[in-house]
């Protein structure tokens, strides 16, 4: 099971996470809740969506043999006004640049694949997923 852990770091509202990786990242929010020192949870999510059909798209383009130069995965998602303020829309836009001769059917292919077959963050937020919540005191 994969895990992480966000510790609240003692001011206002910023966050720091750390995952079984032993990789970390911290959260913040804009003044007045926060002093935006880091990314917000949401871009938070759009972000780990970007990357992982990302690095997906470029390992599938290197399998189809695509002279793949440069890739940015832009992520925008509308949310609704009224909170918990949940993503209605989420538009992912792949801009690829190219050195050479590249065949159109098997990028889409590619970034089909990215998206719909490998990347789990898309399976999680298209497919629905349930979240269970829990408290416990700490010791």
């Amino acid at each position: 099971m994969a895990k992480a852990t966000a510790t609240w770091s003692g001011h206002k509202v910023k966050f720091d996470i750390q995952s079984d990786s032993g990789h970390g990242a911290t959260i913040d929010e804009a003044p007045i809740f926060g002093d935006d020192e880091a990314m917000r949870p949401t871009e938070m999510l759009l972000g780990a969506l970007g990357s992982c059909t990302g690095l997906n798209a470029v390992l599938l383009l290197k399998k189809f043999k695509q002279p793949l130069k440069s890739l940015v995965v832009e992520v925008e998602g509308e949310q609704d006004k009224e909170w918990p303020r949940a993503f209605k829309k989420i538009e992912v836009t792949f801009v690829l640049g190219w050195d050479g001769q590249h065949d159109n059917k098997l990028v889409e292919q590619a970034i089909d694949m990215a998206c719909n077959r490998y990347c789990p963050i898309h399976a999680t937020l298209s497919h629905g997923t349930k979240i269970e919540h829990h408290r416990r005191d700490a010791d």
